[in-house]
């Protein structure tokens, strides 16, 4: 397992307490107030410091997704006994931009060739869905949109966390998730026909829909896509073939049964959400 991250700079700008010391707040009354903004919902980072050492934990949706050091994974207790006089720091977040902070501790840092702001266009065309890191700042991005964070410098080199971990890995997850949405959509309206209707509408803008093509099909509720095509070219012709079927067969992502799907780190990066 690689090395978690250093903690990525997060917006301060809804904390709700910033170095407070345990001197002070201790932490037998900080871990009252967590678990009453668990209890409440709380999606956010929590860190504490003492000199070098520090920890970070993190809640999404009022579920502790975990914590984290420098050194690897970390439990609340041992945190507390390790770092006795600590300043600590309670950041509330969007809920996407949690869970980007949380999957993102084990990730490697990839360069890339293009600076800002050249490069936007290339994270829109991918629908990114991660972490840009920038001079010492960070932004959280989903569906090749920025949801928080800082934006770079103009001519800034920037590298990229993504959400999936990319590779082969990351593409067959994501994969995997399509192929178990769909079926679940099927499930409550058979949607071969919307589908096949919504890709011939869609071919020009996304080539692998086409139905003569064979590429991207969808039979029985069963999605198949061809193991060549890139998934830069496959995953936004399937947010757009799925978001269209929907909008045809008069269904929201509301009517679906999709909790344990939501909680995936696929669902991020699928786009379903982005606003």
């Amino acid at each position: 397992m690689s090395m978690p991250q250093p903690r990525l700079s997060v917006p301060l700008d809804r904390a709700a307490y910033v170095q407070l010391l345990t001197d002070h707040y201790p932490w037998t009354e900080v871990t009252v107030d967590l678990a009453a903004r668990q209890a409440e919902g709380l999606s956010g980072i929590f860190d504490a410091q003492q000199g070098p050492d520090w920890a970070r934990f993190v809640w999404v949706r009022g579920t502790l997704r975990g914590g984290f050091t420098a050194a690897g994974d970390v439990t609340w207790p041992l945190a507390m006994n390790a770092l006795p006089r600590a300043q600590v720091t309670l950041v509330p977040l969007a809920p996407a931009v949690a869970e980007l902070v949380w999957a993102s501790r084990t990730g490697s840092p990839q360069p890339q060739a293009t600076h800002w702001p050249e490069l936007q266009a290339d994270l829109e065309r991918q629908r990114f869905a991660g972490v840009l890191l920038h001079d010492g700042t960070c932004s959280f991005w989903e569906g090749g949109r920025a949801i928080g964070g800082t934006l770079p410098a103009s001519g800034a080199a920037c590298q990229t966390l993504s959400q999936l971990g990319g590779g082969a890995v990351g593409q067959a997850a994501l994969l995997a998730f399509w192929r178990e949405l769909i079926a679940t959509a099927h499930r409550v309206t058979p949607l071969d026909e919307a589908w096949r209707q919504v890709s011939m509408r869609l071919a020009d803008e996304h080539p692998c829909l086409d139905p003569f093509a064979q590429e991207v099909t969808v039979q029985g509720g069963q999605l198949r896509v061809e193991p060549e095509l890139e998934l830069a070219e496959v995953q936004p012709a399937l947010l757009g073939g799925f978001q269209a079927t929907l909008a045809r067969l008069g269904l929201r992502l509301a009517d679906l049964p999709i909790t344990e799907l939501r909680a995936r780190p696929e669902w991020a990066a699928a786009g379903l959400e982005t606003p």
